[in-house]
């Protein structure tokens, strides 16, 4: 005569089976925090990157403008110099 089964074996099929479900659900979760920790971090490095790109165009502007300052300058110098020179030209005449 075969013996009647009790049920525990579908019992621990069972809790075995939700405790792997579990794991796996805690795994993919831990996956997707990770994931979006990584796109933060992405992200700041990106903006920080824009602020430095941002900054080094500001300095460049400065220059610029600076040499460009520079240059007007030796333009009016030389522009006096020309005509202090055609003044002098003229009186010696």
């Amino acid at each position: 005569m075969a013996r009647k089964p009790s049920g525990l074996r579908t019992a621990i099929k069972v809790a075995k089976a939700i405790d792997r479900a579990s794991k796996n659900a805690e795994r993919d979760r831990q996956r997707r925090i990770k994931a979006r920790e990584r796109e933060e971090r992405a992200a700041i490095r990106r903006a920080e990157q824009v602020e430095r790109a941002r900054i080094r165009a500001e300095k460049q502007a400065i220059k610029d403008e600076v040499e460009y300052a520079k240059e007007l300058y030796q333009d009016r110098v030389e522009e006096r110099r020309i005509t202090k020179e055609e003044i002098i030209n003229e009186y010696m005449r």
